[in-house]
Parts: structure tokens; C-alpha cells; sequence
């Protein structure tokens, strides 16, 4: 850095009213793994000896709104920057007017079997307009650029997953360094804290950096960014990709943002250049950033998102760093602290993160991995999906690609959902709301889709949506014609609901349960080969089949995961009714109708049949979504117990599966309610040993987040189940896991359960009831039935 970049209002700070900094690391006599953490087991601690390069090496933090990859670089620190509602676009209705011409002619060409003629009338007629929607967007990088950093030793940076702070320490000479990242959610900040254990050390300049720069503001202490989204820079930047970018070009301006950073050094020297802030010689400095869009929903973008960028940091003004970390911390540790899994050996958290992943790899055992990796699931919910922002999308809130895969949209034939799945078990229930609020939003953009396209009532939503809540199918007719999307998304409107027992909740959202059967209702008819209720054209999720030899189709009636989202929907349906005491007529409508769905049956191979026909597919060992079981897992209208016969054709086709790098999570859900626990602990192993990133998220090439979300989900379901009437106790707990404990994980009807083992066997349960519900509890072929008052615990052995 040189002075000369310095401008006239140069001068000496210190500040002593406005923003009082407090040092946090200035002992030098204990090493940074002393001082990152107070806690021997350091259970939720990822930590490395270099800094990161590539994206998934880099230590996510968020709030929700923001999202950022810190990478801990030592001259030059990148911090890429997202905000959850900056996608590419603007708004748009999705619906093709002419659809529904077309509508009768699709139906009658499948009742005629003429899949194929059917499926190009779809493809040619009955998509939405565009065909394609839009993609997430990366805001920008906070650059840090570092002076006077030269014999380095010592390094090492950590992502504490309890806290939600990173730490970068190293000594230059005989100075010692440290860096603290972490976002707010209480105050919506992103907080950067640089400190020196000697005096006038800190010497950096900070500059702010996006594809779609307006312009940059440069103020004493202040940086302002402002920008807009063009699809003109994106087209310069994001060439359509082999991993599915298919965002539709709009042409023109879409959404405006603004990036806002202040610097609050300690003594020093501080001036600006025309882009950036330099701070020279200080004790320390605090980056405070925050960003924020011009969107106010999703048919307006008419917001001020320099008005709320101010509001934001004038709502700070006061506070010192101490208090801003205090703040973060007590909000961050109550969600993630709720949840701790205790297995392997502690001791190896003296290793670093990557260091122990190479290992595993090589063929080494690490138990406690896995327990980090359960973690980090927990993690990247807690930072990506919170009251107020958007959901996690596909890559739940980071991002640094203008053409991300598959858009980095919302998925909704298995992706988005997986990444809810461990909202609840794992005591995350807050997370869920963003969820709920999308869901709201789709029912009413839905209800459009459901009258224009089917001349139906209620509301739809088919395979995939954007932040600008498109309902229509889109992409091509093997992939999006599925309208029973928005049906799924439901099932977690009803789970919420079992887990908090919130009738409150459940009065406001039932009406959108219900609004999704309605539109089954007036969509299905009966079909006039089998006489069975069915929905006259869907598909199983990216399956195809051989309705005759060398020929393939998608379009089918009534497939297996149709079947079981129905035999979800509807009975969560009329019980929300009976809980609510209301709509006692259309409940029975609901009840008759289920008695003429198409029966679960299985095929020549014995497994689930996934058509309405026992043709041929794809071989389970190769398909990457399991579509046909979704009966078992997420939903569960086939149990263990309850339906053997149909429980062992999934398991046979489970069997058959080799296991790749996608479906590994949704297979380990589905051997954990199989209650095969040598199963899950092969699963488990596997994933450690090929999908696992050095920073812990998933490391499929396509850069997805659900697969992190599903392990977390699976490895919960093989330690505690409660879907089927009962609370079963370790069910499929992986047989390396020999001794262990965890606490904190819920159970359906409103109960939080510890638990701890020892030689595999169970030896002690704590159940807290948080409603005063009774339950049954089961541990290996023994049931026991307690009734629990509201707030007590019960405490059992491994003998119930």
C-alpha cells in the first residue's frame, strides 16, 4: 500500500465513543488451538494449517440473508459475498394461456398408450412461458488486501460450527495475528475483526467487487457499492453449461443491491481511494458489511436497498464489537448448541479437518468425522435458512457461479426437500420457516398455474420454482411434467406441525394443505384400463421406462411416488380437519378417494412397481433418484412393521443399488428405517471416503448442498425414528459406532430425547416431553407406553 493513495483526509483515530473495540486474542503464550476453544472435545471445530484456494475449501458463515466464504488467505484475503434474494430475473408469470387447449389431448393420447406422441404435445404446448426459469446470483467479494505480512508461521484456521465465527491466526516475527469472520442474524451484519498483539501492525485496504457494479462510493471509513443485476454482464459471464444452467434470457435490468462496508479502526491512519478503504498502521479494525436488494417480494422490485442498508447499520450504531459477537453467539449457540453427537475419539480434533478426511480416504478410520460431518448438516441450515430470508436452495446460500448448476433454483422433486429433512429431528425447527414462507407464496402463484393449465382448483407447483415463485412446468416434459410437487412440499407443513404441536401454525397453513388436495381432486380421474382413481399424466422424477422394446417414455398415470405423496397429503388432511373442526365434508371426500388410488404393488423383480404398469427402467443400481420408495422414506404410508411385504421389495431393491455419490443419502435414510444398521454404517464410511469437500460440505462436482443436509437426516434417523407411531431407540445405529452418546434430537408428538450406548447396546434414555403427550417407546423387539407430563423427563435403561 502506498501513502500516496492516500487521500488529504488522512488522519489519526481513535475511536472512543461511537464504536469502542475490544481486543479478543492478545495472549500470546497459548497456541491458537488453545485459544479457538475452551472446550476439550472441540466436537463442532473444523480446522486447517493453510488457507483455502478452492470454493468448497473455504468456511461458510450466514444468517439467512447473507451468505459468505471466508478462505483465510494471508496477504490477500477473499470473502465472496451472496444475499438470499439476488437472483438473476425479474418478475414473471409463468403460465402459458394455451395450455389448457392442450390439456384433454395429453390425457387421452396416455389413456390411449401413445406415450411418446404425448409427451412432444407437452414439450410443444404446455410448458410455461419461458420455458425456463432463473438462477441464483453471487453479489460480490469483500477484497482485503494485507501490507506489511512477510515470514509467516504458524498458521491456522478454524470454522467453529457451535459458535458461527471463523478464526485465522498466524505470527509474522514476533507478532501474532488473528482474524475473526461471522454474520448476524440478530443484527444482519457481516462482521470482520482484525486484531495484532503489537501495537500499529494492521495495515490493510478493503475494496468491494461484483460483476453487476453500478457504481462504488468511497466516504471516511465508509465503502458503498451499489449495482443491478443485467441479463447482458450475466450473458458475458455465464455461458450455458453442461451441468443444466438453462436460465431463461430476459434481456434488460432485473434486480438493484447495495453492499455497504465501514471500517472502525483502532489508532492508525485511515483514508480512501476512489474504491476502497485503507487503513495504516492501527492496532486493530472492525469490517462491518452488510447488502441488501430491491426485493420486496415476488411480483415487486420496487424496494430501496440503500434505505435498508442504512436502517440496518444505523441500527448497530452504538454497539461495540464485544457486543456484536455477544449477540451473534447467544443467538447462533442456541441452535446449534440443542444438538451434540459424541462417538470415536475426541482426541483426534487435535488433527486438522482435511488432514483426518485424507486419511479416511486412504482407508483409516475416523468415527468422529462423521459426527463433524452430522454437524456441518446442522450448520448449513442454521446459516442459510432463517425467518426473513429466502429458503436454502440448492446450494442452500453460497454461491460464487453466474451460471450455477441447475440454476442453484429450488428442486422440489427431491433436492429442496432433503434439504429440510433434518429440520426438525434435529431440533432446527426454526429453520423451517423459510420454507413455509415460499410455500405460502407458491399456493397463490400456484392457484393461477392450476386454473390456466388444467382448469383446476387449488394450486399446483411442478418440479422446480425460482425465487420469483414460477409454478408452470418448465424444462422438458421428462423432467417437469410432475404436478405433485407443491403436494410434497405439504408433508413438511404436517411435519412442523408433529413435532411442535403449534395448532396455531397448523390453523394458518391447513388451508394450503388442503388447497393442494383440492387440486388432486379435480385433477384426477379414473382411468380406463384399471379403473383406479389416478393423476391422467405425471412421471416418476427423472425415470424413464420401456413401455415396448428400444422405445421409452416418461408421461405415465398415477406413478409409485405419486401414489405415496397422495397417501401423505390426504390423510394429514383430514386429520388437520379433525384437530381443527372444520371441513368435516370435503374430509370425506378425501377418505373415499383414497379407497380408489392405485395400490401399492411390486414387480417382476420384486421390487416396488413404480408404474402403473410393470415395465422396465433404468437399473436400480443406476438411478440417482429413488423415487418409487418414497413411501418409506420421507413419507411413511410403508413401515417396517406395518406392511413387511412392501418394506421387503424396497429393501430388495436397496440391495441391488452399487451406491453413488448423489443418492447415498436418500439410501441411508432408507436403510435406517429398514433398521439395518450395517447398512448405514457402510453408507456412512462410503461418504467419508468419496463425497466429502476439505470444509465438510458434500464434494460433488455440481457443488450441491442436499446431499450435506440428507447425510445429516440419515445418520439422526438411524439413532432415533418416531414416524411410526412409537419412539424407537437407536434402530439402525451403525454397527462401528460402538460406544456413544447423543443428546438433543426430537421425536414426533413434542419430545426431546438424549441417549447413550456402550458395546452397541443401549444404556440409558432421558425423554423430555415438551407437550404432555403420551408415547410408546421402543428399543429392539420391546415396547413400553409411557405418559409423561409436560416439562418432565423420564429416565429408562437399555431394558425400557
Amino acid at each position: 500500500m502506498k501513502k500516496s493513495a492516500l487521500k488529504l483526509m488522512v488522519g489519526i483515530i481513535v475511536f472512543t465513543s461511537l464504536f469502542v473495540i475490544h481486543a479478543v486474542c492478545n495472549s500470546s503464550n497459548q497456541t491458537a488451538l488453545q485459544k479457538s476453544s475452551s472446550k476439550a472435545e472441540r466436537d463442532m471445530v473444523l480446522w486447517y494449517r493453510q488457507p483455502g484456494i478452492k470454493w468448497l475449501e473455504g468456511m461458510p458463515v450466514g444468517n439467512g440473508y447473507m451468505g459468505a466464504m471466508v478462505f483465510g488467505g494471508i496477504q490477500n484475503e477473499r470473502i465472496a459475498l451472496n444475499e438470499s434474494s439476488f437472483w438473476s430475473g425479474r418478475p414473471n408469470d409463468y403460465t402459458n394461456p394455451d395450455a389448457f387447449k392442450y390439456f384433454p389431448q395429453i390425457r387421452d393420447l396416455v389413456f390411449a398408450e401413445k406415450y411418446q406422441e404425448a409427451e412432444k404435445m407437452a414439450n410443444e404446448h404446455f410448458f410455461g412461458i419461458p420455458i425456463h426459469q432463473q438462477s441464483y446470483q453471487p453479489l460480490g467479494d469483500l477484497l482485503l488486501s494485507f501490507n506489511g505480512i512477510e515470514n509467516v508461521k504458524d498458521y491456522y484456521r478454524e470454522l467453529d460450527m457451535e459458535s458461527g465465527i471463523t478464526k485465522v491466526t498466524y505470527s509474522d516475527g514476533n507478532a501474532i495475528f488473528t482474524r475473526e469472520a461471522f454474520i448476524s442474524y440478530p443484527d444482519r451484519v457481516l462482521v470482520v475483526r482484525i486484531t495484532c498483539d503489537k501495537p500499529g501492525r494492521i495495515s490493510v485496504e478493503a475494496k468491494l467487487k461484483s460483476l453487476y457494479l453500478d457504481e462504488t462510493i468511497a466516504k471516511p471509513a465508509k465503502l458503498i457499492m451499489n449495482g443491478c443485476w443485467t441479463d447482458e454482464a450475466n450473458n458475458l459471464r455465464a455461458p450455458v453449461t453442461p451441468r443444466g444452467d438453462t436460465r431463461a434470457r430476459v434481456g434488460g435490468k432485473g434486480l438493484r443491491f447495495q453492499t455497504a462496508l465501514l471500517a472502525y479502526p483502532e489508532n492508525g491512519q485511515y483514508g480512501v481511494s476512489d474504491t476502497s478503504l485503507i487503513i495504516d498502521k492501527a492496532n486493530s479494525v472492525t469490517f462491518i458489511l452488510t447488502a441488501a436488494t430491491s426485493y420486496k417480494n415476488y411480483t415487486d422490485i420496487s424496494g430501496d436497498p440503500a434505505a435498508t442498508c442504512e436502517k440496518i447499520l444505523s441500527n448497530i450504531a452504538g454497539k461495540d464489537y464485544k457486543t456484536l459477537r455477544q449477540r451473534h453467539e447467544n443467538d447462533f449457540r442456541t441452535l446449534m448448541g440443542r444438538v451434540h453427537l459424541n462417538i470415536g475419539d475426541p482426541s483426534m480434533n487435535k488433527k486438522p479437518t482435511d488432514e483426518r478426511l485424507n486419511l479416511v480416504k486412504q482407508g483409516g478410520e475416523d468415527i468422529n468425522l462423521a459426527g463433524l460431518c452430522f454437524q456441518f448438516g446442522r450448520y448449513i441450515l442454521a446459516s442459510s435458512s432463517r425467518a426473513g430470508g429466502q429458503p436454502a436452495n440448492l446450494q442452500a446460500i453460497w454461491n460464487e457461479s453466474y451460471s450455477p448448476p441447475w440454476g442453484s433454483k429450488y428442486t422440489i422433486n427431491i433436492n429442496i426437500q432433503m434439504n429440510y429433512w433434518p429440520a426438525e429431528v434435529c431440533n432446527l425447527s426454526e429453520c423451517h420457516q423459510p420454507l413455509f414462507d415460499a410455500i405460502k407464496d407458491l399456493s397463490v402463484s400456484g392457484a393461477k398455474t392450476a386454473r390456466v393449465h388444467y382448469g383446476c382448483s387449488g394450486w399446483v407447483v411442478h418440479h422446480n420454482f425460482d425465487l420469483w415463485r414460477g409454478t408452470a412446468p418448465v424444462d422438458a416434459a421428462r423432467y417437469g411434467m410432475w404436478p405433485i410437487g407443491g403436494s410434497w412440499l405439504c408433508q413438511h407443513i404436517w411435519e412442523h406441525y408433529l413435532y411442535t404441536g403449534d395448532k396455531e401454525f397448523l390453523k394458518e397453513y391447513y388451508p394450503i394443505m388442503k388447497g393442494s388436495a383440492q387440486f388432486l381432486m379435480d385433477l384426477m380421474v379414473e382411468d380406463p384400463k384399471h379403473h383406479w382413481l389416478v393423476i391422467p399424466f405425471s412421471m416418476s422424477p427423472e425415470h424413464g421406462y420401456f413401455f415396448s422394446p428400444g422405445k421409452e417414455a416418461f408421461l405415465s398415470p398415477s406413478t409409485a411416488m405419486d401414489i405415496g405423496i397422495i397417501r401423505e397429503l390426504f390423510p394429514h388432511c383430514i386429520e388437520a380437519s379433525k384437530i381443527l373442526n372444520v371441513d368435516a365434508d370435503f374430509s370425506a371426500k378425501l377418505e373415499t378417494a383414497l379407497q380408489k388410488i392405485p395400490p401399492y404393488q411390486i414387480n417382476r423383480n420384486g421390487y416396488l412397481q413404480e408404474w402403473i404398469e410393470d415395465w422396465e427402467g433404468e437399473s436400480s443400481k443406476e438411478i440417482h433418484i429413488i423415487s418409487p420408495n418414497f413411501a418409506m422414506f420421507p413419507g411413511h404410508s410403508i413401515t417396517l412393521r406395518g406392511e413387511p411385504q412392501l418394506a421387503a421389495a424396497i429393501q430388495k431393491f436397496e440391495q441391488h443399488r452399487v451406491g453413488g455419490e448423489w443418492p447415498l443419502s436418500w439410501d441411508l435414510c432408507i436403510w435406517a428405517r429398514l433398521e439395518n444398521g450395517t447398512k448405514t454404517d457402510e453408507l456412512i464410511k462410503s461418504y467419508l471416503r468419496s463425497s466429502i469437500s476439505p470444509n465438510l460440505h458434500n464434494s460433488n462436482i455440481t457443488t450441491l448442498s442436499d446431499l450435506s443436509f440428507g447425510y445429516t437426516a440419515g445418520v439422526a434417523e438411524s439413532l432415533l425414528q418416531s414416524h411410526a407411531g412409537e419412539i424407537n431407540l437407536l434402530p439402525a445405529l451403525p454397527t462401528s459406532w460402538s460406544n456413544g452418546s447423543v443428546r438433543g434430537l426430537r421425536a414426533r408428538g413434542g419430545f426431546e430425547v438424549n441417549l447413550k450406548w456402550k458395546d452397541g447396546k443401549l444404556q440409558q434414555c432421558e425423554i423430555k416431553s415438551l407437550l404432555g403427550n403420551p408415547c410408546a417407546v421402543r428399543y429392539g423387539n420391546k415396547t413400553t407406553n409411557y405418559n409423561i407430563s409436560k416439562g418432565q423427563t423420564i429416565k429408562l435403561s437399555g431394558n425400557l
